[in-house]
């Protein structure tokens, strides 16, 4: 698919929070490398309200006026754009040897059937890429899967899996998975 001159210039405005040198600070998820349907299904369920719709989810309300102004077609070449980016690595904090056994343990016994041993994904079973995002993202995701912000939806069979498997784990549970997928699955 041919990335047009104005599909370029909207992933700058996309760049505005999701570049590697300010993800950090926005808080916003790598999108580069992620697999096209993933994000253009993401870019639509904050389209129709599916996501971003919670009241506590300040992030994903902002994400999901900015994907309002975007038409299909715009959505579906963005999805590929941002698919065919290199991803980049961001330094988190490093986390305890006790954080990353206790995350090595819940990821392998509860993430690593659908997203993959190294994190990267599976398409058949609909599960994202998770190696490239930064722990806190991580994080506040599998908060809002767990808290109802996420996977609420008739229509997304896999957000309400996650919700499902989020219920189980705990506030330090959740931030020791993260802080193991964060750290690059070591």
């Amino acid at each position: 698919m041919q990335i047009t001159h104005a599909i370029a210039v909207t992933a700058d405005t996309c760049n505005a929070c999701h570049a590697p040198e300010v993800r950090q600070a926005t808080q916003a998820p790598q999108l580069a490398g992620q697999d096209p349907g993933y994000l253009q299904k993401q870019l639509l369920h904050f389209q129709a309200g599916e996501r971003g719709s919670a009241a506590a989810d300040v992030y994903g309300q902002q994400m999901a006026a900015i994907a309002k102004t975007l038409s299909a077609a715009e959505a579906e070449q963005l999805a590929m754009h941002f698919s065919q980016q290199p991803t980049t690595a961001t330094k988190t904090a490093e986390p305890t040897a006790a954080q990353l056994d206790q995350g090595r343990r819940l990821y392998i016994g509860s993430c690593g059937a659908c997203h993959g041993n190294q994190a990267q994904g599976n398409l058949q079973l609909k599960a994202p890429m998770l190696a490239a995002l930064e722990s806190s993202y991580l994080q506040r995701q599998l908060t809002q899967f767990r808290d109802g912000g996420r996977g609420t939806s008739a229509t997304d069979k896999p957000g309400r899996q996650m919700a499902m498997m989020s219920r189980q784990l705990t506030d330090s549970e959740i931030q020791a998975v993260a802080a193991y997928i964060g750290a690059g699955l070591p």
